[in-house]
């Protein structure tokens, strides 16, 4: 079996040998420092986005060398991050949950990664040209856009909450599972994470465990799992009241 650290090196080797090729370093799970068994491999690097496909044929070479390439997704374009390529891989002779997730992007785009508190302190493989240094964050920007967002939140939250409670009245609890994942939790989440995570209040379910306290992230857990549509109903009520309680108590 194909150890992470074999595929680390034999991508730094290969991305490091094409001179378009600024930059290279690991993302996700070790810019935080907590990579563990299930962490995948995501490794970025720095180029002019017009020699991406080129990259992409190097590493595929690559990996294709260590093992053959069970399953490969490249992502559609994101108006979040234009100027960015992606392609995720699975190789048949790794362990089952280690997933190869490699970026693409320009200088440009790089600095929306560089921010420590949201992204991590990146692990460089090589840096030609200093660009990985941390960035200040947009304090005002980020407060404006989390302001903007909190004020949809407040006032869409009760509108919505009928989606699931109606779904559990017809009896379509695939339906009301949906809504109650999208209009509930989600929206619940991220009040939450305004209160303790502000920084990363827009990651979603994402390192809720890391970044709420340990009581909140057990609060949320249990309201997470419904055991059928009654008990659906009343974690419905308290989802809600918890929702309003902490969105009212956001930017005194």
């Amino acid at each position: 079996m194909i150890h992470r650290d074999v595929i680390v090196k034999a991508l730094t080797t290969t991305l490091g040998g094409l001179p378009h090729v600024r930059a290279a370093f690991l993302a996700g799970s070790q810019a935080f420092g907590r990579q563990d068994r299930y962490s995948d491999i995501d490794i970025n690097c720095v180029t002019p986005l017009d020699q991406a496909e080129g990259n992409f044929a190097a590493v595929e070479s690559t990996l294709k060398q260590l093992s053959p390439i069970q399953h490969q997704v490249e992502m559609p374009p994101s108006g979040q991050w234009p100027e960015l390529a992606q392609r995720f891989y699975r190789l048949r002779d790794t362990d089952e949950f280690l997933m190869i997730d490699f970026c693409q992007m320009t200088p440009a785009q790089l600095q929306t990664f560089l921010d420590p508190v949201r992204h991590g302190t990146p692990v460089v493989l090589f840096d030609h040209d200093n660009l990985l240094r941390p960035v200040e964050p947009d304090v005002d920007a980020h407060n404006a856009a989390m302001r903007k967002r909190l004020q949809f939140l407040r006032a869409s939250f009760p509108v919505f909450q009928n989606l699931v409670r109606k779904a559990v009245h017809r009896g379509d609890l695939l339906e009301a599972m949906a809504m109650w994942m999208g209009q509930t939790m989600r929206p619940l989440v991220e009040v939450l994470r305004m209160k303790h995570c502000p920084a990363r209040y827009d990651y979603g379910f994402r390192y809720t465990t890391y970044d709420l306290p340990a009581a909140v992230a057990a609060e949320l857990q249990e309201l997470m799992w419904p055991k059928g549509a009654q008990d659906m109903l009343q974690k419905l009520d308290q989802a809600g009241a918890l929702f309003e309680a902490v969105a009212a108590g956001l930017f005194k």
